[in-house]
């Protein structure tokens, strides 16, 4: 009920009645309809928004043909994460050759990491200091417009652990280079975000990332998943232990 057709390519409602497909939501659910054995569908998930992307940025929405919506900051770096999922079945070749519009999943991912290094057009740009990434507010899946609540404006975590993982899977598939800066990104990491009393600040706040929000939400399990964390076993428990109090039958507290 939630995969639809749109063009010649599929996409995902993110819920009735209200919502339409969304770049985060449709790349996010990539994994659990890869998982379900539909490669064929994850294919065309990455052909219908990799078709959109623009200098770094995706489709926050699609509206009919309206995509002028981009102010996301993870649906770009989750369409890495889902070629790296489908490279992991389908193998890395035939993943980074499938077509997106005029251009290859290949292209697509290197105009990501480049727009996200250089900048893009909507505020997205590497700290060049840490190689980590800044936000403008209301660009993440948990974050709301100023005063409505939770801003989160600087580095959240969530965005962290995908550009490293995002890093890591372009060095070892497409250019050996961006190993450099999936290093330096991945020891600003582990510098800047682990707290005191255990666990990962969930946002770096201000631009120059000076400030350690120490709420506790579950986006720094993504550090965990998305395997930024596997030569740090250590810190990565320390992150389940954080989350656990937010457990509670069947689900998990946003905070």
């Amino acid at each position: 009920q939630f995969i639809v057709r749109r063009d010649n390519h599929k996409t995902v409602i993110a819920g009735y009645p209200w919502f339409l497909d969304w770049g985060r939501d449709t790349l996010i659910a990539a994994r659990g309809i890869l998982a379900a054995g539909r490669t064929e569908t994850v294919f065309d998930l990455l052909s219908e928004f990799g078709r959109f992307e623009e200098n770094g940025t995706l489709p926050n929405i699609i509206h009919g043909e309206t995509v002028g919506n981009r102010d996301t900051a993870d649906a770009p770096l989750w369409f890495c994460a889902a070629a790296a999922d489908l490279a992991d079945v389908k193998g890395v070749q035939t993943v980074l050759k499938h077509a997106c519009g005029d251009r290859t999943v290949k292209d697509v991912i290197l105009s990501i990491l480049n727009g996200y290094r250089n900048g893009t057009p909507n505020g997205i740009r590497m700290n060049p200091r840490t190689g980590l990434i800044y936000c403008p507010s209301h660009y993440t899946w948990m974050d709301t417009n100023y005063p409505a609540g939770t801003p989160r404006i600087g580095y959240p975590v969530e965005i962290q652990a995908l550009w490293i993982a995002a890093l890591g899977f372009a060095a070892q598939t497409i250019d050996a280079s961006f190993e450099e800066h999936r290093k330096r990104a991945l020891e600003s990491f582990l510098e800047l975000y682990p707290l005191s009393e255990g666990g990962l600040s969930d946002c770096l706040q201000n631009e120059d990332g000076s400030v350690q929000d120490d709420a506790v939400r579950p986006n720094q399990l993504f550090a965990v998943t998305l395997g930024v964390l596997d030569e740090h076993p250590a810190l990565a428990a320390s992150v389940l232990e954080s989350c656990a109090c937010l457990l509670q039958p069947g689900s998990i507290r946003s905070l």
